[in-house]
């Protein structure tokens, strides 16, 4: 009796967390679609040569929203699993749990030396930034590591939502 219990209430966790997954999507492809389409041949206003997408704005408040959102999710998740002690039995090795907690660091940690290496060798470039030349090479690294590193985070990710939706069929 008590199992059954226990699975609804994982069935009520897993439908929850779908949908909120979804939502967030649909809301991203909103958010993206209203970037790209509403005013993103805009002129800068101080050299017409660049583009000054009208949505910027909402762009990088949605970005906020979410970094928020995860930041609050992982601190949450982690105060949970140790206050519950980890729901793990004392016979039970490293779960699958752990396993991706690794590749997930791991995956970071590589794009992240992958990004270093890339800005480290193009120290010697010039940004241009809203019309202005910009040759410091701590920004161009610090540059190169933030972009390379979410490129590659982005199409891992991608990637490991598409492995899982098309694995986890019930």
């Amino acid at each position: 009796m008590e199992n059954t219990q226990v699975i609804s209430a994982q069935d009520k966790v897993e439908k929850t967390s779908k949908i909120t997954l979804w939502v967030l999507i649909g809301i991203s492809i909103v958010v993206m679609a209203l970037f790209l389409l509403v005013g993103y041949d805009t002129p800068y206003e101080e050299n017409p040569k660049f583009n000054d997408p009208a949505m910027t704005d909402l762009l990088i408040i949605w970005t906020y929203i979410l970094i928020i959102a995860t930041a609050l999710a992982t601190v949450g998740a982690v105060i949970y699993g140790f206050v519950s002690g980890g729901n793990k039995s004392k016979n039970e090795d490293t779960g699958m749990a752990s396993k991706a907690g690794i590749m997930a660091w791991g995956t970071f940690l590589v794009s992240v030396v992958i990004g270093i290496v890339v800005g480290i060798a193009n120290q010697n470039e010039v940004l241009l930034i809203n019309g202005e030349r910009w040759n410091d090479p701590t920004d161009i690294i610090l540059t190169d590591t933030s972009m390379i590193s979410i490129l590659i985070l982005t199409i891992v990710t991608v990637i490991a939502t598409v492995f899982s939706m098309v694995t986890n069929k019930k």
